[in-house]
């Protein structure tokens, strides 16, 4: 989960104090005949899981860093997140449970209280302890992830089991940033090498070979604080970033899961017999920010109506083969704070937005849209946008940067439209607050709107989840009004294996939970 993206490879590389300090987001891819399975792992195995053997997962890009505080990529979290825990998990229907903390409660609307597990041990030997917590919550706030716990004053050592962390206010996100964000680090741990290539946590798996732009290769950690976990004796995460060549590798028995097929065969696919496949889960959404600083986007009345002359059905169709949802919002259904809020219910409507641009004296107005060149997916989104807006007399001149190049730009207002995805949408505070609040470092739009403003605060710094949820609609409804940036399409995540390997599940966390994995004998 978590901050602007980069297409397939950013989960978390963040954009708002420019490329060098490489903020965070949580963030930002011919069979025979059968059927297929789509049933929950566990039931499709049809067995009980057994321990031992290996598996090589295919992943679409390198990771970069092992450092939890200094996420950038999504294919870095991949990897680490099954080195290191959180205290909290998040499973497939959203539900938060137990993890590192044995058990939590939320005291007051700025007091939440931890009990800890007593058994965990960090893989240099060192006993995890609350203050571990506090050691970790400590470094992050200075670091890439920073921005998620600006909001935390300290952590409270009660006992070496218990830790009791007090915010600056009321934070509505505060299990879904436990369960995604803050992998527990251990301080001799990080002081006695690079932690950015030694990881060393209390996870399931540790590290055992890091050949950079190749693959990283885990192996069983014996002392792991779940004595029933991992399945798998070792977890090697190959890159491979092409579609057809992980697809090959599956069919071929090269690979044991892999994480997307070529989007133009998914639907074909789904009924192979010799593969089989999670369910799918729509968690990251495509969007298009919108440079309010200069014209033409500084005119609402123009943002309106590019709003009203886009056609999401053929962005899914064109953009994704159908292996996307039309997005109006930054999460999609099943998630719970899904409103389905549109105010452009009915569009496309091209006589409306050529209304709104009369109305605003724009004509025939060249803007650019800047892609990633690392990212073909938002290539082949801008193509289907630049016929869409052409409609209106908005002409897109897409403009290809490398990944430093794009960062720059986007983090300095130096384009018209951009291009990106956001993928920390477990809880939509995440997304909204920091790429719309008028101070955040990550308004990489340049929007500053009291009204906004107000509507974040009221969701983000809400403690009751029934009052969040009741509020959200009015900020999704705002946010669309303005348009400082617009949500286009919420790509649909599904996972591959063979025949012989369980326990793959898409999460709304976005981890890859290789502890649940297992091979049949």
């Amino acid at each position: 989960m978590v901050m602007p993206g980069t297409g397939r490879r950013t989960f978390l590389k963040g954009l708002g104090a420019t490329a060098a300090a490489a903020l965070a987001m949580p963030i930002l891819n011919a069979c025979s005949g059968g059927t297929s399975t789509s049933v929950s792992p566990a039931a499709a195995a049809g067995g009980k899981p057994v321990k031992g053997g290996k598996a090589i997962l295919a992943i679409q890009d390198n990771p970069v860093n092992l450092d939890p505080a200094d996420g950038q990529l999504y294919s870095s979290l991949q990897v680490y997140q099954n080195i290191f825990s959180e205290l909290l998990t998040v499973d497939s229907d959203f539900t938060f449970k137990s993890n590192l903390a044995s058990s939590w409660q939320q005291e007051d609307e700025k007091t939440w209280i931890f009990h800890l597990v007593d058994n965990a041990v960090f893989q240099n030997g060192e006993p995890f302890t609350a203050q571990d917590v506090a050691y970790t919550v400590q470094r992050m706030k200075p670091k890439a992830l920073g921005p998620y716990l600006s909001f935390f004053n300290s952590v409270e050592v009660v006992d070496p089991h218990t830790c009791r962390i007090h915010l600056a206010k009321p934070y509505g996100p505060m299990e879904a940033t436990m369960a995604s964000l803050v992998d527990i680090t251990n301080e001799k741990a990080i002081s006695s090498g690079d932690p950015k290539q030694t990881a060393i946590g209390t996870g399931p798996y540790k590290l055992t070979e890091w050949v950079k732009g190749s693959h990283v290769t885990l192996s069983r950690w014996d002392k792991y604080f779940k004595s029933d976990r991992p399945y798998l004796d070792e977890v090697t995460f190959q890159s491979v970033g092409d579609d057809t060549v992980r697809l090959t590798g599956l069919q071929t028995g090269q690979f044991d899961w892999i994480q997307a097929v070529p989007a133009q065969q998914s639907g074909g696919l789904q009924g192979s017999g010799s593969m089989k496949h999670s369910a799918k889960g729509a968690y990251f959404p495509y969007l298009m920010l919108l440079n309010t600083t200069a014209p033409p986007f500084n005119d609402i009345r123009v943002r309106q109506a590019v709003n009203w002359a886009i056609d999401r059905s053929e962005i899914v169709k064109l953009a994704f083969f159908g292996t996307a949802v039309e997005a109006t919002e930054a999460v999609s259904a099943p998630n719970p704070f899904y409103s389905g809020q549109n105010p452009y219910q009915g569009g496309p409507d091209l006589d409306k937005a050529k209304s709104l641009l009369s109305q605003a004296g724009v004509k025939n107005v060249d803007v650019t849209v800047l892609v990633e060149q690392e990212a073909p997916a938002y290539t082949a989104i801008a193509q289907v946008l630049q016929s869409q807006l052409a409609k209106i007399g908005i002409n897109l001149h897409i403009d290809t940067a490398s990944s430093a190049q794009y960062f720059g730009r986007m983090a300095t207002q130096k384009y018209g439209i951009a291009m990106t995805y956001f993928s920390a949408s477990l809880d939509p505070a995440l997304t909204y607050y920091l790429l719309g609040y008028s101070t955040s470092g990550f308004n990489l739009a340049g929007y500053k709107s009291p009204r906004l403003d107000s509507e974040l605060a009221k969701f983000t710094f809400e403690s009751d989840q029934k009052v969040r949820k009741q509020v959200y609609p009015g900020l999704v409804s705002a946010f669309a009004e303005e348009s400082p940036f617009i949500f286009l399409a919420n790509q649909q995540q599904q996972y591959w294996t063979n025949s012989s390997t369980f326990g793959a599940e898409v999460l709304p966390s976005l981890e890859i939970r290789a502890e649940d994995m297992w091979k049949s004998a």
